[in-house]
């Protein structure tokens, strides 16, 4: 297995790449505020005319997030833009015509169906098609939606994953996202499609907004089996943040190697690099 190299600095590498695929929920903030030296790093990157796109598995609409960033202090100039799943969920959806639609997730996530000529539906049996967009709140368990996936899964819908993380880190508390239910759901032999990282369509589509065919990207996030597989899929490099989902590898001194190298023999899932926190 060939072993990561550990990084202090982005400064280190960032001379190789022209192009950074930049997770946020983990490596730019925890869901309520910016980690310190992000906007830093940003300004480090765009001043050596570097191109920052954010890639995130958050079931919202890019216009939505990119409000939430400006809110947090992030200004837009820092980046070029924000691809979410949400997005690419939203995009997929817009040619489908009179679907019946059962809405899996909290009201603050029903954006992702206005303008969408599809019809949701209350009734369990008359459902062609489940959005899952993840849990309610913060607290909230998979035995809590158990029942409502077994009902579901009787009209044998396809399921809508628009966020494929199975977990993330709001604040310091971790909490569970649509990928897990839609776990569950295929394990009860449900159907699903997911849209986000690591599937494909979420890198095709921020290819499609790059002005230049030049392929030095490198990609950073906190999730092996999200970011860092998507890169490995895409045979991009990679560098893993050790702060966010896989915490559990660090120690006082700084990343335990022998734990990270465990975790990442046990996924086959290998990152380029690895570094604890976003800094240039």
């Amino acid at each position: 297995m060939n072993k990561p190299l550990e990084l202090k600095k982005l400064s280190e590498i960032y001379s190789n790449y022209k192009y950074f695929f930049i997770d946020l929920w983990g490596v730019v903030h925890n869901g309520i505020s910016l980690f310190e030296g992000v906007i830093e790093t940003l300004g480090h990157l765009k001043l050596k005319k570097k191109k920052v796109f954010f890639l995130t598995n958050a079931p919202r609409r890019s216009l939505i997030i990119k409000k939430q960033l400006s809110e947090f202090g992030l200004d837009s100039d820092l980046y070029e833009d924000v691809i979410s799943s949400g997005e690419i969920t939203w995009q997929k959806m817009r040619n489908q015509r009179n679907l019946n639609c059962f809405l899996i997730g909290p009201p603050r996530d029903f954006h992702l169906v206005e303008g969408l000529s599809i019809n949701i539906v209350d009734d369990k049996s008359k459902v062609d098609v489940i959005i899952n967009t993840g849990p309610w709140g913060d607290d909230d368990l998979l035995e809590n939606y158990k029942p409502i996936l077994h009902e579901l899964i009787n009209s044998e819908p396809i399921m809508i994953c628009s966020n494929p993380d199975k977990t993330v880190v709001r604040g310091d508390k971790f909490m569970i996202c649509a990928g897990l239910l839609a776990e569950y759901y295929e394990k009860i032999g449900g159907k699903v499609e997911y849209f986000g990282k690591p599937f494909p369509e979420i890198y095709k589509f921020t290819y499609s907004k790059m002005k230049e065919s030049d392929k030095k990207i490198l990609v950073i996030g906190d999730s092996l089996d999200n970011d860092i597989k998507g890169a490995n899929l895409q045979k991009l490099d990679s560098i893993l943040i050790t702060s966010g989902i896989h915490r559990d590898v660090n120690n006082d001194c700084g990343v335990d190697k022998d734990k990270l190298n465990d975790l990442i023999r046990t996924k086959n899932i290998i990152p380029t690099f690895y570094m604890r926190n976003l800094e240039f």
